[in-house]
């Protein structure tokens, strides 16, 4: 405050001069000195103000940084070993849906393959022998039931072609089965087959790739790294007593290279991450992005609402005061006219443009609102609304 008492001091002689001088150019005299107060007709300081009013909570947003990531991020390899022969996709290329990336060599599949189709083949063949045998034995087996109704023929002859006809029925179920086992294990091969085949499980776009043709890769090895396009999504570790106050669904914005864009919070995981202390919250964008990557940095702004009582004033309205307090000059009323009075004051939030403060303010009040370099306590002022 010294220092602006000094400013205001030294200003005196200056008015006074000022004053002189259009009482000369009025031809009348000009008075020797400016009251104090600055009260000398003409000399009255104008100040804008505005009137305060009293708040009972304010909001502070906070931000959070978090990164962008796909909703999908896969590594691709095979199910099965073998040795790769062809890559059909590399990195920064986009694949479709199904489209085949990589091969396996199936020589030995397809041979083995080749081998139980002669296999069905075979037993279908020896199944259609024995139906014949069969349907000969059946008829054997009723002409001599009749011949031994007619005791033309012992019982030993009938025995032996009723035997012979349930022993081919026996034959053919096997037959049967030996086509139902090579057709299973060929059902296999088909499987291995297709598995020997590197898929995109979605459409997106190669961001890695860990081997080369020629290699001998192990079931479960990466191949390539598949990123799904389109979809991002972001990704925020918070405190824990910041994602209390939050819910699903609810919509925030978020900040990517100066630009805000609308998301809405789609999940709160259950655990606190163990090396930060945080819970990762997941916000989906309500309409994608353009030009932004998987991996990019983003921030999210969170407002929670304090609870106190207090006001809201233009940081050119704070003067420094002392022991860490700050002051704002209000106007009170006098017989000749307003004039400024020191009100003591505690920041308890600071934005880029304006304060929230408490102290000796009174709901009401006129503040001074910028100048405040100009005044000292006491000061007479003649007002004019801030816009």
């Amino acid at each position: 405050m010294k220092r602006i008492v000094l400013l205001s001091v030294l200003a005196l002689p200056v008015l006074a001069l000022a004053a002189a001088e259009r009482a000369t150019r009025d031809g009348t005299d000009a008075p020797a000195t400016a009251p104090a107060d600055g009260s000398a007709d003409g000399a009255l300081l104008p100040v804008e103000t505005l009137r305060v009013r009293e708040v009972e909570s304010y909001e502070v947003a906070t931000r959070y940084a978090g990164r962008v990531v796909s909703r999908r991020t896969s590594e691709l390899g095979f199910e099965r070993g073998g040795r790769l022969v062809a890559l059909a996709a590399d990195e920064g290329d986009r694949v479709e849906a199904g489209q085949v990336l990589a091969r396996l060599d199936v020589r030995e599949l397809e041979a083995r393959r080749r081998e139980l189709a002669a296999q069905v083949e075979a037993a279908r063949a020896r199944v259609g022998e024995i139906d014949s045998r069969l349907a000969l034995a059946r008829v054997t087996t009723a002409r001599r039931r009749e011949l031994l109704e007619r005791e033309a023929i012992s019982a030993q002859l009938f025995d032996e072609s009723r035997y012979a006809e349930q022993a081919l029925a026996a034959q053919i179920e096997a037959a049967r089965a030996d086509i139902a086992a090579a057709e299973s294990a060929r059902s296999s091969v088909d499987v291995a087959l297709d598995l020997s085949l590197l898929k995109a499980p979605y459409a997106g776009s190669i961001v890695a790739r860990a081997a080369d043709e020629g290699t001998v890769v192990t079931p479960g090895q990466r191949i390539l790294t598949l990123v799904e396009d389109g979809i991002l999504e972001l990704r925020v570790g918070l405190p824990p007593e910041a994602a209390r106050s939050l819910a699903p669904g609810q919509e925030h914005p978020i900040e990517i290279h100066g630009r805000v864009h609308p998301a809405r919070l789609d999940a709160l995981l259950e655990t606190v991450e163990t090396d930060t202390r945080t819970v990762t919250a997941v916000f989906r964008f309500l309409a994608q992005p353009a030009g932004v990557r998987d991996g990019e940095l983003a921030r999210v702004s969170l407002a929670s609402e304090t609870r106190t009582r207090g006001f809201w004033l233009p940081i050119t309205a704070l003067a420094e005061s002392r022991r860490g307090l700050w002051s704002a000059y209000a106007l009170a009323p006098g017989e000749e006219g307003p004039r400024v009075e020191r009100r003591e004051l505690e920041v308890l939030h600071a934005e880029s443009d304006r304060v929230f403060v408490r102290g000796t303010l009174r709901d009401g009040e006129e503040v001074v609102a910028a100048g405040l370099h100009r005044l000292v306590p006491g000061q007479r002022v003649r007002t004019a609304v801030a816009n």
